[in-house]
């Protein structure tokens, strides 16, 4: 009796115990509701049996189980990444905003100004104060246009800092995570919800830092893994690094490696601010630095095409850091075999941009077999189409004498050619070891078609097959090296650019690059493109941070023009670029301000490969998101 009571008891006392831990349970869902991280959690209870008699002892706690859902927990991180993502970044373009200073007082208020004062000035040129206000203005400009370089420079260091300090509080978190994980492998799973809360806690927290997912392992141990890289395994966490080169911020895992790419823009603070530092301020600044020499290019350029009241040449106004490399030495081809190699042109790229292009190039033309078979009133007639189609002639010779060398075609071809506007100075048909020669003068700078016939079908010259005849003038090598930068989707968004200046190539681009250049074939057909054999570094000039006005007398400003020098003519033509589209859109190869040649970018001229043409793309705004043109938005009063 006395053992039933006793066992009656026990088994009353266990139950209140139970009964007490799970109103315990209800207590703290309650109290609970409202804290961040922490799941309902629910008690699952057992009967309690006696072994061998199978009688009901009352119940206790079996377990304690969290009604954690790891769907809700998956899409809280995410929501909280990807809001914090875009809180940072649009607190990145609020710190930026008041920068460019759309509403007044920035580079465009300042071009502005420089347009209205060359404007007032055109009126009254000789006034000294009013020369001194257009110098100042540009003064203004350039300083305006330094100063937003500098803001632009600012933000960068502030985002390098920032992203320090972010990762530091990535590492301590996952230390603090690999703890609380540790500890709760180790208790009670009864009493392990606490741990539990806190680790979504600091997975929270961590959330807003760092895009990351998570996984549970069969064993019951934590994966935290951001991009490529594992934060935390289990109890062990792993500490992430911040470097920074020409090339940007990068994050390093402990391991060493470079995992930027896996985290950039990929959710929490952390890729904002590596998207803002790597590919946002870098695009603003490469714009900045394009504006900034597109405007110094062209009032430069205007101001050296007018003249001052003596009647002298222009000079330039403004200046800045050049970062171009101009080739020498180069020639056309001159010498070659009957059925000479297109000779053509590689730039290999590296540190800083990688990849490589090769320029193929038409040569001069070389008949295929001797003339045969002239006969006395014979004639030959040779077409010539450029590549523009502008030019479209025919060359017919006189009646011949019959048993013509090639030699005496050429004079008879030369004699016609001379004759011909279009054609004088372009084209010297020449013997070339018995058989006709036709050499395209650099003068051209385009391409020509070429086709011949005879009067009698008994009478060859060999070049009755036609050909594409090129010069391999230096615009032609542009056009033909810039069409294939654009079909390279990273040298086009580095801004890699072939221009022309004084007959010679230049290479210049956004960012900073070493380059290697190769010529083939230069010794059979004597071409060289004046970068043959060599390497440098090039591109990356801080244009908008070295924008500076020349320190020249007002006396020496070109306001007027050749025929009318004590005129305001050609500040007339200077405050007309406040219209224009040209200074908004990126130059084209011609719009150089050492360049007088014609544009790089012209029609191509035929040839049996396809070539697709070099186009200048739209110039882009400095502003990630749409903003007005750089063209000035006040006409100055007249």
């Amino acid at each position: 009796m006395g053992g039933t009571i006793g066992s009656a008891m026990s088994a009353a006392q266990r139950s209140l115990g139970t009964f007490s831990r799970s109103l315990a349970v209800i207590q703290d869902n309650i109290a609970n509701a409202a804290t961040p991280g922490y799941a309902r959690q629910r008690v699952s209870l057992s009967t309690v049996v006696v072994p061998g008699s199978g009688a009901a002892q009352g119940v206790e706690v079996n377990r304690v189980e969290s009604m954690r859902s790891n769907l809700l927990d998956y899409q809280v991180a995410v929501t909280t990444q990807r809001q914090a993502q875009l809180e940072k970044t649009t607190e990145f373009f609020a710190r930026l905003e008041p920068s460019f200073r759309l509403d007044g007082g920035g580079v465009n208020d300042a071009l502005d100004g420089l347009f209205a004062a060359a404007s007032r000035l055109s009126l009254s040129p000789s006034d000294p104060n009013l020369r001194r206000v257009f110098r100042d203005s540009a003064d203004g400009f350039a300083a305006a246009t330094r100063q937003l370089h500098s803001d632009l420079g600012e933000q960068s260091s502030a985002l390098e800092l920032e992203a320090r300090s972010v990762a530091n509080r990535i590492g301590a978190l996952s230390a603090q995570i690999a703890d609380l994980e540790s500890k709760r492998n180790g208790a009670d799973p009864r009493f392990s919800t606490p741990l539990e809360t806190q680790v979504q806690q600091k997975l929270e927290e961590l959330s807003q830092l760092i895009g990351f997912t998570t996984q549970r392992q069969t064993d019951g141990t934590l994966s935290v893994i951001a991009g490529s890289t594992p934060l935390i395994t289990g109890s062990h966490s792993r500490q992430l690094s911040i470097t920074l080169d020409n090339q940007g911020l990068h994050v390093f895992n402990d391991a060493g490696q470079d995992v930027t790419a896996s985290l950039e823009g990929q959710g929490g603070r952390l890729g904002a601010i590596l998207e803002a530092r790597n590919q946002t301020l870098p695009g603003l600044e490469d714009s900045l630095n394009r504006y900034a020499k597109s405007v110094a290019d062209q009032v430069n350029e205007q101001l050296t095409h007018g003249v001052d009241a003596l009647g002298s040449a222009g000079e330039p106004l403004f200046s800045y850091t050049e970062s171009a490399t101009l080739g020498s030495g180069r020639t056309a081809g001159t010498a070659g075999a009957a059925t000479p190699t297109p000779p053509s042109v590689t730039f290999t790229f590296s540190n800083g941009l990688s990849g490589s292009i090769t320029a193929n190039l038409d040569s001069f033309f070389v008949a295929a077999a001797p003339p045969s078979g002239a006969a006395a009133g014979d004639a030959v007639s040779v077409r010539l189409l450029s590549a523009d189609g502008q030019v479209d002639r025919t060359l017919t010779t006189a009646p011949l004498s019959g048993g013509e060398t090639a030699a005496d075609l050429a004079l008879r071809l030369n004699d016609q050619v001379a004759l011909d506007p279009e054609l004088a100075g372009l084209l010297t048909f020449s013997d070339q070891g018995g058989a006709l020669k036709v050499v395209l003068s650099d003068q051209a700078k385009q391409g020509f078609a070429l086709s011949s016939s005879t009067s009698n079908p008994a009478f060859t010259t060999g070049l009755e097959s036609g050909a594409a005849l090129g010069g391999e003038s230096a615009e032609e090598i542009a056009a033909a090296l810039n069409a294939e930068v654009a079909l390279d989707s990273s040298l086009s968004a580095a801004g890699v650019r072939f221009t022309v200046v004084n007959g010679e190539l230049r290479l210049d681009a956004d960012v900073s690059f070493d380059y290697s250049a190769i010529d083939s074939d230069a010794s059979a057909t004597g071409f060289a493109s004046g970068f043959a054999w060599a390497s440098g570094r090039a591109g990356g000039a801080n244009a908008a941070g070295t924008l500076a006005v020349r320190n020249i007398p007002l006396a020496r400003i070109a306001a007027g023009t050749s025929d009318r020098p004590e005129s305001g003519d050609n500040l007339i033509a200077l405050e007309a670029l406040s219209g224009k589209r040209s200074l908004t859109e990126r130059p084209t190869p011609s719009s150089s301000r050492e360049s007088s040649t014609t544009s790089a970018s012209s029609p191509r001229r035929p040839k049996p490969r396809s070539k697709p043409r070099s186009r200048s793309p739209p110039r882009p705004s400095i502003c990630a998101t749409p903003s007005p043109e750089w063209t000035s938005t006040k006409k100055p009063s007249s």
